[in-house]
């Protein structure tokens, strides 16, 4: 019975050392039943050798291309106010309504007026009508058919000059009514009802949102490499538009030595004066370089990648963008060359050392 009893934590571990299995072993076990991860699958380029112009970014700010201080033509007390800050307008849109009350007054008495000399014409011409035959018959002295002769030409000229002094006025009553000059987006309001508005006095300063400038301050060296038309990559958030070189103010910053080039582009409606915007510029003349779509080129870890093949896998090359050559990119790195294979489409999920299939 004792011997038994002495055998048993003997059995016991060797059955519990029989039916263990350490946990190296677990892993390499599970190592080799999980499946193998499949290749991925990507497109791949040659890289070509060719020239790149070199390009710097500029900060520069958005401003509307066309903007309008609104002016009253005529003075007046503010009536109605059309519009707030803000606010899309068109074309000949009332923005503002001033009052009329007197002027409704004078045009009143000057149609009177204008319709009174219509009728006296009317009868003076009428009886130099009726003298005309008697005085070439003899019947009338000469004196009697001038005194009505020289009546109808001053009725004439009078109706003539009320009717010019009626038109001003009905004129006047149009410009009481201030319109909008194209369509635009209210930028601010100057006027209020019951205000009074001098004539030249500025109601609203609306913009044609429509087309905005870039405007960069740029050294005066980059100036040589711009020419007008010129296409113009611009950056604003995660807007990337295309615009051209219009001009550049030729009056330097003397404490910076920097001129302000003017980019204009069409505005997507998402771009609002004030805005940062980034635009790239070219810094030097083209240099030689290696080519590679721009869609090679991918960030990761803060850094600019671009993916070669090398044995059917993929290998992440940091390199330096040199430049631009319409949708190509320079670039430089360790061990890049030209024909070698640089994956464009399925890079965004490569990290080096997958396996690589290429699509045909």
């Amino acid at each position: 019975m004792k011997t038994i009893s002495r055998l048993f934590p003997f059995c016991l571990a060797v059955f519990l050392l029989l039916n263990s299995t350490s946990p190296a072993a677990e892993k390499e076990k599970a190592a080799e039943n999980k499946p193998a991860k499949p290749p991925s699958l990507v497109e791949v380029v040659e890289i070509a050798k060719g020239e790149a112009e070199p390009m710097l970014e500029f900060v520069g700010t958005v401003y509307y291309a066309r903007k309008s201080s609104v002016a009253a033509e005529v003075e007046g007390v503010v009536e109605k106010v059309f519009f707030e800050e803000g606010y899309r307008i068109k074309k000949d849109e009332p923005l503002v309504s001033l009052e009329s009350e007197i002027l409704d007054t004078i045009i009143n008495g000057t149609r009177a007026d204008y319709e009174l000399v219509l009728v006296e014409l009317q009868q003076g011409e009428k009886e130099l009508k009726r003298r005309e035959p008697l005085y070439k018959e003899g019947s009338v002295s000469e004196s009697s058919y001038d005194e009505y002769y020289f009546k109808t030409k001053i009725l004439q000229n009078r109706a003539m000059s009320i009717k010019a002094s009626l038109d001003k006025l009905l004129l006047e009553k149009k410009k009481k009514i201030i319109r909008a000059p194209f369509d635009a987006l209210v930028i601010q309001k100057n006027a209020e009802k019951g205000e009074w508005v001098d004539d030249g006095g500025v109601v609203a300063l609306v913009a044609d949102d429509s087309e905005v400038d870039v405007i960069v301050d740029v050294p005066a060296e980059v100036l040589q490499y711009l020419q007008e038309g010129r296409q113009i990559e611009v950056a604003a958030g995660e807007l990337k538009l295309k615009g051209k070189f219009l001009s550049f103010v030729p009056k330097g910053d003397i404490a910076t030595r920097t001129f302000s080039v003017k980019v204009r582009l069409k505005n997507p409606n998402k771009l609002v004066e004030g805005m940062e915007a980034r635009a790239l510029l070219p810094s030097s003349s083209r240099r030689e370089s290696l080519l590679v779509p721009r869609d090679a080129l991918v960030v990761k870890f803060g850094q600019n990648v671009v993916f070669v093949e090398e044995d059917g896998k993929a290998k992440m090359v940091p390199v330096q963008v040199q430049g631009y050559s319409g949708l190509l990119v320079g670039i430089e790195g360790p061990e890049l060359e030209a024909g070698m294979q640089v994956v464009v489409k399925g890079n965004e999920r490569l990290f080096g050392g997958e396996q690589l299939a290429i699509r045909q």
